[in-house]
This record gives structure tokens, C-alpha cells and sequence, in this order.
């Protein structure tokens, strides 16, 4: 019996059923005389057929066994009754054990006090069996047919496969077939309330609406989207994918198009299971919902949450669902295409004896991944490792890293936790999501103190994560003396290497590229050309890629050493904008061009298109 409490009542029962019993064997030689003459006829009747076969200090074992049969019964349903609404997570489970633990206290106290066994035994068995079939009547109210106990057809399945030990397979709910993925409620909810939405969504309108909506999740996952919109219009329903950072329209989700009334279906079912009003376009909804994906449909599945995220808009409806995979898609710096030279210059900067070092992005450029690639490459195990994160925020698991956590949700910030973790004397720490100005200017003092932070921040590159530190009221010269670096990144698209094709770099930028110029080959994504009229149409879509032309991402870097001529202009009592000027030629004096560097070097090998890193570095 896994509930301490509930054990240690039902012994208190069984050691008050014992004293109860000797009890009356004691006092059984005086009840004859306690009464009169009707009394007197009771006593001799119960003499026989009650308790007691006869007078004197004995005991009839066939009735104390069918006690201590109900006694055990009762138990083993208590336990039952326990562990399921635990399991539910049923905010009720502590009124149904005392009210289980009541009503046989009462039923035995009643049965033991009737001098009439055969009466007494069905008033206990009454006060065993009421508590629990009003328990089961509640706990089924809210099952699929398939969760219910104590019904017909739970009945005969259990004694098909536990008496007649037949294997018996159940026959498939109309929400089981379709697409190999099932959906779950998420989110900080009771597995009652997780269980209630999944229920409502799976039997809405035949499950129709819920299978639509499992076979584009579906269907998005296999295309490698990161985020899925459905715009809901008056007059139809359009898809788009974000794939490899890129939204692209969809049209071969379904073989058919959704009508309006399927289009609503799989609105409301979303608000379902995120807990929305199924029945309001209008309002906005954020929830969260797991996927169980298994892309081969063998072996185990895929499990990560989604935010779904619901507006009304002018037209209809948009409904954002973003998959939160639990995992980095890279884990080392070269799996994100750094070059060696870059690779020494990263891992020498984030092993270095103290200082500050900022790794920055735009949104949507991976600034989780890149903590998890740079740490990845970190020391971890020579040198003492901390690590500072918002629990509505969490980063994948570093090894070797001991975190502190703090709670944005309460309006807590890192200086919550920052001094007790100083105090802790870390040699490196980590810093994610540094929010709030005292934040930041206790850590430059603490690199003072021969120590090594290690930072985020949205910002696009190097500079303008310095002039964003500036902008928020970090004090100029205590930022001059602290920062050692700024590791920038952004992703461009990988081009496909079934369907790219050759064609001849720009003359402007022959020598930019360090081209020859007699054989000035880069490579593009395939174009499409149209046909002349009445002319057959010879092109075959690129079935790898989608036909999009990219597949995969690839990170290029603007890694900025910050150098003494950098100090002195961070330092200077100057506008901002004079600033960035000055840093970005300082930075280009000292041969720090930036992005461009790694997006020339990469655009040489035919790993990107010139078209793809003028678009991932326009993207601020």
C-alpha cells in the first residue's frame, strides 16, 4: 500500500477489530443478565446464532473468517481507490480515503454491536461497497469507454485475459488511426485536466478534427518545420512551415483541401487541448501540447512539447504552433561549419583565465545552440564550472555544469542568485538570458576577481552588442575593462546537394570572393525556368530538399577580440552612434570583417549562395 497513512489506519482497524473481539468473549457470559425477560430470549438467541456458539470464552471461526475476508477486501480496494485518484491527480483523493477509513469504522462498529451475525455482515459489506462503487460512478464520468472499470465491458475483458487467459486485442478508436503521432496536454496542469482535454478533443465531432490536426503535425515534422501557421480564412485554410528558418508555404499537406467546417474542427480541437474556449475565434490562447512522433515508426518515439499559440484576426483565425525539441540540433563547433582557425580562436577565448564574454544573435539565429556548442568545447573538467538560468527558460543539460536557477515568473532576476553563487567562488560561470542592468555590472566587477563570465544577449553583431550594453546603462569605462570579447552568430541555409547547380559570381565581387577570375564558379539554388508556350515541361522538383533549394543551416561568425584602440573608444565620453562608427573600423583595421569572413569562405565551397547570406545578414 503506497499511502503511509491509509496503512497505518487500516492496521489501527485490525488491532481495534481484535480487542473488539475478545472484548465481547469476556463479557459474553454476562449479557444474558443485563435485561430483562425480552432481552434474556435476544441474549440466548444470539447465544446460538451470533457470535457466539455457545457461553463462555468462545468464538465462531467461520463468521471472524468472513470478517477478516471482507476486512482484507475492503483493504485492497482502499489501496485501489488510493493509488488511482493519485495516478488522476484527483484533488479529491484525501476525501475519499477518510471517506472509505469513516464508513467501515462505522460498518464494523454496527456489525459488532448486532447481536444477529447475518444482519450485522451485510450493514459492513454496505459500508465497504457504497464509498467504493460512488468512487468508480465518479472517476468514470469523465473516461473514454476504454478507461472505465467495473462495466460490462470491462468485466468480460478481464475475464477473458485473466481467467481465460485469452491475449485479446482491443479494437482501434477512430482518434488511433491516421498518422503515426499522438498528442497529449502539457503545461503546469494536473494529469486529470491533461487526461479532460485530450478526451474532449479526441471524441469532437467523431475525431475528425483531431486526426486533420495529428496529420499535419505529422506531416510537418517529416518536412523538418520548426514552426507551423495555419491561417484560417474566409474562403480557405493556408499552411506555412518554417523550415531551416525560412517560412514556407504549403500545399501538399493534405491530398484534399480542408473545408470550412474540418478548418474550424481543428481549430477548436487546439484550443481543447491547450485549455482554451474551442467556441472564441477572437481571444488569444498560448498552451502547450506534447507530440509522440516516431519518425520510422519503429523503436522509440520522439517525445517534445509544442507552444500553440491562437488570435483572431480580420479575416478569421491564426493558430502558431512551435515545436520545443528538447535537444540542440548541433552539439560541436564543427558540426556548425567553423573553419579550424576559427575553431582555435573560439576555444581559446572561452578557456581563457578571466574576463567577459558575450555570445550574441538575432532572434530565431540559435543563441541556445550556440551556448550549448561553446560550452560543449569549454574545459569543463579542469577548472570549476557554474551555470545562472530562468526556470521558464531552461537550456539543455550541460555536462558538468551545477546550475542555479531562479524564477522570472515571480519577478525574480540572476541578482536573486548571483551573489550566493559568487560566494560559491566558481572560477567560470554562465550567465543565460542576462536580463537587468545590476546583473551585468556585478559581473564586470567580478572579473576583477580573476574570473571567467561567460554571457548571452540578442544584439546582430559584435558592435552592436557593445552599443546595446552601452544603450541599457552599463557604465562605459567598467565595460572597457571587463570585456575580452563578442562571439556574433548567424545561420544561413545549407544549399542542397542533389539540386544546386553552378553559375558564374558577380564581377563586383569577384575579388571580394578571392575568386580566379577566369574560372569565377559559386553555386546557387536551382532556378525554374519558365517554357515557352505549347513546350513540355522537362523539370522534376528536387524530392530531398522539398524543391526548396536549401537543406540544413550553417553558422558564420563575427568574432570580435576586443583590443586596446576598442577600450579606448568603448571608454570615450561619446555619442553611440560615433562609437559604433569608430569600433566597426577599428575592428576592420585590426582584420575583424565580420560575418563576411566566414560567408565569402563558404559561398568559395558551395556550401551557401551569395542570395542566401545577403538574407540571413539583412535579417536584424
Amino acid at each position: 500500500m503506497k499511502n503511509p497513512l491509509l496503512k497505518r489506519r487500516a492496521i489501527q482497524l485490525a488491532a481495534f477489530m481484535i480487542v473488539g473481539f475478545l472484548g465481547l468473549a469476556i463479557v459474553d457470559s454476562a449479557w444474558a443478565d443485563l435485561a430483562q425477560s425480552t432481552i434474556d430470549e435476544w441474549a440466548k438467541e444470539a447465544n446460538t446464532t451470533g457470535w457466539r456458539a455457545g457461553r463462555g470464552m468462545t468464538i465462531c471461526p467461520i463468521k471472524i473468517s468472513i470478517l477478516m475476508i471482507v476486512y482484507f477486501a475492503w483493504v485492497a480496494t482502499c489501496s485501489w481507490i488510493n493509488n488511482d485518484a493519485e495516478r488522476l491527480g484527483d484533488p479529491l483523493r484525501g476525501k475519499w480515503n477518510g471517506t472509505n477509513i469513516i464508513a467501515f469504522c462505522v460498518g464494523m462498529l454496527a456489525t459488532l454491536f448486532i447481536p444477529i451475525f447475518w444482519v450485522g455482515l451485510p450493514v459492513l459489506i454496505l459500508a465497504w461497497l457504497i464509498p467504493t462503487f460512488r468512487y468508480i460512478s465518479y472517476r468514470n464520468k469523465d473516461m473514454l469507454d476504454a478507461d472505465k472499470v467495473m462495466t460490462a465491458g470491462h468485466l468480460a475483458f478481464w475475464f477473458r485475459t485473466r481467467v481465460l487467459k485469452q491475449k485479446v486485442h482491443p479494437k482501434k478508436m477512430s482518434y488511433e488511426g491516421g498518422s503515426m503521432i499522438q498528442l497529449e496536454a502539457a503545461g503546469d496542469i494536473s494529469e486529470r485536466e491533461a487526461l479532460k482535454r485530450i478526451v474532449e478533443a479526441r471524441l469532437f465531432n467523431g475525431s475528425v478534427g483531431y486526426n486533420n490536426l495529428r496529420e499535419l503535425l505529422y506531416h510537418a515534422l517529416h518536412a523538418r518545420a520548426t514552426d507551423v501557421v495555419i491561417n484560417f480564412g474566409v474562403e480557405e485554410t493556408t499552411f506555412q512551415y518554417q523550415i531551416d528558418g525560412v517560412y514556407q508555404p504549403i500545399a501538399d499537406a493534405f491530398k484534399q483541401p480542408w473545408t470550412r467546417q474540418e478548418a474550424d474542427e481543428v481549430s477548436m480541437v487546439t484550443k481543447a487541448i491547450i485549455g482554451g474556449n474551442p467556441d472564441d475565434r477572437r481571444s488569444r490562447y498560448t498552451g502547450l501540447m506534447k507530440l509522440l512522433y516516431d519518425r520510422n515508426k519503429k523503436g522509440k518515439p520522439l517525445t517534445c512539447d509544442a507552444r500553440v499559440e491562437t488570435a483572431g484576426t480580420k479575416t478569421g483565425e491564426i493558430i502558431k504552433i512551435t515545436f520545443l525539441f528538447k535537444t540542440a540540433s548541433f552539439s560541436h563547433l564543427y558540426e556548425l561549419g567553423v573553419s579550424e582557425d576559427r575553431e582555435k580562436q573560439m576555444k581559446r577565448l572561452i578557456n581563457a583565465d578571466n574576463g567577459l564574454v558575450v555570445l550574441s544573435t538575432s532572434p530565431h539565429h540559435g543563441l541556445k545552440t550556440l551556448t550549448t556548442v561553446i560550452f560543449n568545447s569549454a574545459d569543463r573538467f579542469t577548472r570549476d564550472f557554474a551555470g545562472v538560468e530562468d526556470e521558464q527558460h531552461p537550456y539543455e543539460v550541460i555536462e558538468n555544469i551545477t546550475i542555479t536557477h531562479y524564477d522570472s515568473a515571480k519577478g525574480q532576476t540572476p541578482m536573486d542568485v548571483l551573489p550566493d553563487v559568487f560566494f560559491r567562488e566558481p572560477k567560470v560561470l554562465l550567465i543565460r538570458d542576462m536580463v537587468n542592468l545590476e546583473s551585468w555590472k556585478l559581473c564586470c566587477e567580478e572579473v576583477k576577481n580573476d574570473r571567467l563570465i561567460i554571457t548571452t544577449l540578442r544584439a546582430p553583431d559584435g558592435v552592436g552588442t557593445i552599443v546595446e550594453l552601452l544603450k541599457m546603462g552599463v557604465d562605459a569605462k567598467l565595460l572597457a575593462e571587463s570585456l575580452t570579447a563578442v562571439i556574433s552568430q548567424r545561420l544561413v541555409r545549407r544549399l542542397c546537394l542533389d539540386c544546386k547547380e553552378e553559375t558564374q559570381a558577380p564581377k563586383q565581387m569577384i575579388g571580394a570572393l578571392g575568386l580566379d577570375p577566369s574560372n569565377p564558379v559559386i553555386y546557387r539554388k536551382r532556378v525554374h525556368e519558365p517554357v515557352e508556350p505549347g513546350q513540355k515541361d522537362y523539370y522534376v522538383p528536387c524530392e530531398e530538399c522539398r524543391d526548396i533549394g536549401y537543406k540544413g543551416r550553417v553558422a558564420i561568425f563575427d568574432t570580435l577580440e576586443i583590443n586596446d584602440e576598442m577600450r579606448q573608444i568603448i571608454a570615450a565620453d561619446a555619442p553611440l552612434d560615433k562609437k559604433s562608427v569608430a569600433l566597426r573600423h577599428a575592428a576592420q583595421k585590426s582584420g575583424q570583417n565580420g560575418f563576411m569572413t566566414d560567408g565569402f569562405r563558404l559561398i568559395r565551397a558551395g556550401i551557401t549562395s551569395i542570395e542566401e547570406v545577403q538574407r540571413a545578414l539583412q535579417n536584424k
